[in-house]
């Protein structure tokens, strides 16, 4: 028997009992829509943090200290403070520019407007390595820092919140209590999967002004730029140096790079996606179940015309090829039609829910290999009894 002839005859069954054929075909249609649907939110997901951290720059580097390993050796806890940023920037002929941040809870208020918000302390490399840019105004300035001037950059929605489509630049604004002057706003950056970027509702103040308002001078992580890509490593490695001779060499600070970072988190992202996949596959499973059955089904109603084809001639592989193509067409059928309620799912939960969704080649070749594979795998057992029916016992069944 030919192909075309097996598909056709597989085609022609399936037409003859529709109302079956369709509730089998939904089984694997919401399957295969699954598979589709949570591959697509998995990979949006990792998109969207790829890009957020390749936006930052790939020549740059990150320090803070290894509290894990601290913890776990028993060692003093040793911090980072502004000082080992000035050290790194003297003592660092790889590192372009380097910036301190150390976050704090502060209150906003303008007028009738308060809001508490995160603050960053942070000085003047926030200009090269902050991924957004200004909308308007200055970043912080060197001078800002050694003065300890009392001035402040807003993030893109918290100035919108508190003037409006007036600018902000010049004006002063309550930050607990003190009057702090508008030097610059951000730009806003946006949504992330998250929600709203934690960014755009911020302020920040010189390093300067920590220790008085956050009771602390220490800084959560610094911030340095290699000069370029070539210079990453030996950047690292300065880093590195002049921290262990500011802290003795049993000090514990983790040196990454944003490359490396992002290679950890694409690689995170890209199990989180299987996982989810493996999630929907579970759906895929039971509409493959469900195809076994209503084949078993066929097999039985279908015995007499069995021993017929037998009597005239059919061989073992004949029938074997007829079932088995049956199966594979039902799930083919139902992987086509949940690949488009997939595609449609995923467009409408990143509509609802805000979440970036990405329906990718290597799902849909997933979907497709995935919805062959249950055709053979749970077609092969109902096939295998049908061409193995003895004919004359077949002929007599009633």
């Amino acid at each position: 028997m030919t192909f075309y002839e097996c598909m056709k005859l597989a085609l022609s069954s399936l037409k003859t009992n529709k109302m079956r054929s369709a509730l089998t075909l939904l089984g694997i249609v919401i399957g295969i829509a699954s598979v589709i649907a949570m591959m697509s939110i998995g990979e949006g997901g990792r998109r969207l943090v790829s890009m957020e951290l390749a936006g930052l720059g790939s020549n740059l580097i990150f320090v803070q200290p290894d509290y894990a390993r601290e913890a776990m050796s028993g060692a003093r806890r040793k911090s980072l403070t502004y000082e080992d940023a000035q050290a790194i920037r003297k003592g660092c002929p790889a590192v372009g520019s380097v910036s301190v941040s150390r976050m704090g809870l502060v209150t906003v208020k303008y007028g009738k407007d308060r809001y508490n918000i995160s603050a960053t302390f942070t000085d003047e490399g926030l200009s090269t390595t902050h991924g957004a840019g200004l909308k308007e105004g200055r970043f912080l300035q060197e001078l800002d820092i050694r003065a300890q001037r009392q001035v402040a950059i807003l993030g893109g929605s918290l100035a919108n919140k508190l003037f409006g489509e007036e600018s902000a630049i010049g004006t002063k604004v309550k930050i607990n209590g003190q009057s702090f002057a508008v030097v610059g706003v951000m730009k806003e950056q946006g949504r992330t999967i998250f929600g709203e970027n934690p960014s755009d509702m911020s302020a920040y103040l010189p390093i300067t002004h920590s220790k008085r308002m956050t009771g602390s001078d220490e800084v959560a992580f610094i911030s340095c730029e290699a000069r370029d890509m070539k210079q990453v490593r030996d950047a690292m490695d300065q880093i590195e140096k002049v921290l262990a001779q500011r802290h003795g060499k049993d000090a514990s600070f983790n040196v990454v790079s944003s490359a490396s970072i992002l290679e950890t988190t694409e690689t995170i992202a890209r199990i989180f996606t299987v996982i989810l996949g493996g999630i929907g596959g579970i759906s895929l499973l039971v509409g493959g179940i469900g195809v076994m059955n209503i084949m078993l089904v066929s097999v039985t109603e279908r015995t007499r015309e069995v021993g017929i084809r037998k009597a005239v001639g059919a061989k073992k592989a004949d029938i074997l090829r007829q079932f088995l193509f049956e199966a594979i067409s039902l799930c083919l059928v139902g992987g086509a039609m949940g690949i488009v309620l997939g595609w449609a799912g995923a467009a409408l939960i990143a509509k609802i829910a805000k979440w970036p969704t990405y329906v990718s080649l290597f799902s849909i070749a997933v979907a497709v290999i995935s919805a062959s594979f249950s055709g053979v795998a749970f077609g092969v057992y109902p096939a295998y009894k049908a061409a193995n029916l003895d004919p004359i016992e077949a002929l007599r069944y009633e």
